[in-house]
């Protein structure tokens, strides 16, 4: 059975997870990986469409909409004498050099593009990414510096977009691991009450596929762009229920007489 028969199995059949203890540990690490691809794919996709339209939506309106400003010493000045937004496409590009704006009430629902007075900041859904304009150093930045930025990115983005999503898979398959090693344990604790015999080895292959379930339901959720409250409770959740149900599946220990 490889490993995409066995996510479909894992999806709906608890027995069919507790025969999956005994295989070896190189095919349940590549089911994990597996898992950690499925669920960065909503996250891809808007970052690789917010990327995209962003620089093309941003060099405009420095182009032609954003009054005259500049950066210098870690802090954006402006020409006007108050805060600037432009609602562009699904993007929100916000001028600041007042500090009425901060990180804080800026609305996280909102793909937003932010240059505040001492912070530049970029949300994009729900994601929030701030940078100190310390980064320039000591150097002028004013808004023709940072068109020539965004040209270079431009030029790059096919490079810069899949080096970012490697790191972010990377990180995202880190996690996966760190998670299915600690609900191993309350597998094995299942394992004691329920009378069966789990070696944590089995727990960690049995949990691994405990966690489809949960997975694939908040990928989809997240590319219906659906908020649920308390998400990583539930997560946690359905994961110890599946596992409870798979340990019940698995024969209890014969008692020596």
């Amino acid at each position: 059975m490889n490993v995409f028969q066995q996510l479909y199995k894992s999806i709906y059949s608890p027995k069919d997870i507790a025969k999956f203890r005994f295989q070896g540990i190189g095919k349940t690490i590549r089911f994990i990986f597996l898992l950690a691809l499925i669920s960065i794919i909503p996250v891809a996709v808007q970052f690789v469409s917010f990327a995209t339209n962003a620089l093309d939506t941003l060099k405009d309106s420095l182009d032609n909409e954003l009054p005259s400003f500049s950066i210098e010493d870690g802090t954006l000045t402006s020409e006007n004498s108050g805060p600037v937004t432009l609602e562009k496409e699904g993007m929100t590009i916000i001028l600041d050099d007042t500090g009425q704006m901060n990180e804080g009430n800026l609305d996280r629902n909102e793909n937003t593009v932010a240059f505040l007075k001492n912070d530049f900041v970029v949300i994009s859904q729900g994601h929030v990414q701030s940078s100190s304009y310390t980064l320039f150093g000591d150097s002028t930045v004013t808004e023709d510096g940072l068109l020539d930025i965004l040209n270079s990115l431009k030029d790059l983005k096919w490079i810069l977009i899949p080096v970012a999503l490697s790191i972010l898979y990377v990180f995202t398959s880190g996690m996966t691991f760190l998670k299915i090693t600690i609900f191993a344990i309350i597998g094995v604790t299942f394992a004691n009450v329920l009378k069966r015999n789990v070696p944590y080895r089995q727990s960690f292959r049995i949990t691994a596929y405990s966690s489809t379930v949960s997975t694939v339901f908040f990928t989809l959720i997240e590319l219906l762009q659906t908020r649920i409250p308390a998400a990583p409770i539930l997560d946690w959740f359905v994961i110890t229920v599946i596992l409870y149900l798979v340990v019940k599946e698995i024969p209890q220990r014969k008692i020596r007489q």
